[in-house]
């Protein structure tokens, strides 16, 4: 029996849903194409502070009325702001989807925006950043993402300046919340045990009932891959702390790259996992870091790999060139068959906990119509996994790891301590 519907309502909102009748849970994402990339310089921060806002009142609910209403249903109602999209979800179980649904749509298409509520949302944002700030492991990813993209919108924090967040004004959140929250550019995307049926019609229903404006998305600022890999070099930024934190960031590949899975591989044995390069060598066998990790990013247009780690002053020179010989060493000569084995295995494996979850099945499916324009089955996806080889790790690894000036290197720790190992000092 099929599991998976997917429909455009009459408004413009696609909707995709998944029914898993053996759970009692289901959840529901509201999924709107827009993020950091979408804003202008003088508007940085302006879709992070309208996810805060659809929470502090709508026409028919009060910001404490929707508290009581989720904690009611027992349920989770959340929201985050990306750099390509925002999501709005709730995760609730079966019996209470029409409340969900309700509640979320009021949310979405009837929030108030009252001036009062804005001014003090002002000062909780600001709150955010100073914490984001104070937080040398999220400073420097922050920091990391300047020094890579520059002037980019995709250089920027999501969540905005000090000074843009004081200067908006009710008008203008409100011009740019009617130029992107529309039925028009909005993706529903629903997993658990629901009745396709009932659902699209309930969609349809309170679509019509609570949005009033026009369903043609009105674009305040194009995206269009303007965030290629541009700045190279190596940046440190003066703080004084006890320890040196540093992200390297290397060329990576878009999402709906035929390497998406090589990459995940790739990703994985660098240093995705504790059995992984960067983890066993410069944490395990050289104690030269607590924490190391990598991570590969991808975006509409182009992405990125990232490795962080956290490291003592004395030890930044003979940790960057451990890393930097890791990283070399994948275009150097192919991975062995076991490594291969065990690093598919551990991406495969972690896909099928992953549809455990209704959340993360929601997710899943969102993310493939908005990038793919398609669902991809288990199967789809488990082939996929299974097809990456030693040669297309090989490969992918000599494309983006091959060029040692090709690299972006920030710095975050007490500058006089390691003036010597960098080319530039930013102090921001």
């Amino acid at each position: 029996m099929k599991q998976i519907f997917k429909e455009q309502l009459s408004s413009g909102t696609t909707i995709i849903t998944e029914k898993k009748s053996y759970y009692d849970s289901m959840s529901i994402g509201f999924w709107i194409k827009t993020g950091g990339v979408y804003e202008p310089p003088s508007l940085n921060g302006i879709s992070h502070f309208i996810e805060h806002m659809l929470f502090k009142g709508t026409k028919n609910r009060s910001y404490s009325d929707i508290d009581k209403e989720i904690d009611a249903m027992g349920g989770a109602l959340n929201a985050f702001t990306g750099t390509e999209l925002t999501c709005f979800y709730t995760k609730v179980t079966a019996k209470n989807y029409e409340r969900a649904v309700n509640l979320l749509m009021d949310i979405v298409f009837n929030s108030l925006f009252l001036e009062e509520e804005i001014e003090k949302e002002k000062l909780v944002i600001l709150q955010e950043i100073l914490g984001a700030q104070d937080d040398p492991h999220d400073h420097i990813h922050d920091l990391f993402q300047k020094d890579l993209y520059g002037d980019s919108p995709l250089g920027n924090s999501i969540l905005g300046t000090e000074k843009n967040i004081m200067d908006f004004k009710r008008n203008t959140i409100v011009d740019y919340f009617n130029s992107y929250y529309t039925p028009g550019n909005m993706l529903i995307s629903v997993a658990g045990n629901i009745d396709y049926n009932a659902i699209t019609s309930l969609a349809e229903k309170y679509i019509k009932k609570f949005y009033h404006g026009s369903a043609v998305r009105r674009v305040m600022h194009n995206y269009s891959g303007n965030g290629s890999l541009k700045r190279y070099g190596e940046y440190a930024h003066d703080r004084e702390l006890d320890q040196t934190h540093i992200v390297i960031g290397l060329d990576g590949i878009k999402k709906t790259d035929d390497d998406y899975y090589a990459m995940e591989v790739l990703n994985t044995i660098l240093g995705g996992s504790v059995s992984s390069r960067l983890f066993q060598e410069v944490r395990e066998k050289q104690g030269l870091a607590y924490s190391i990790y990598s991570n590969s990013i991808f975006h509409k247009f182009d992405g990125y790999i990232l490795v962080y780690a956290g490291i003592s002053p004395d030890k930044l020179d003979i940790s960057k060139e451990v890393i930097y010989d890791i990283i070399a060493g994948f275009s150097d000569a192919k991975i062995n068959g076991e490594e291969l084995s065990n690093a598919k295995k551990h991406v495969s494996d972690s896909f099928l906990l992953g549809l455990e979850s209704t959340s993360n099945l929601m997710t899943r499916n969102a993310l493939n119509e908005i990038y793919n324009g398609r669902y991809l089955s288990k199967k789809d996806v488990l082939s996929k996994i299974d097809a990456v080889n030693e040669e297309s790790i090989f490969n992918l690894s000599k494309k983006l790891f091959s060029d040692r000036n090709k690299r972006v290197l920030t710095i975050l720790g007490r500058t006089n301590d390691i003036k010597n190992s960098i080319k530039k000092v930013v102090n921001k």
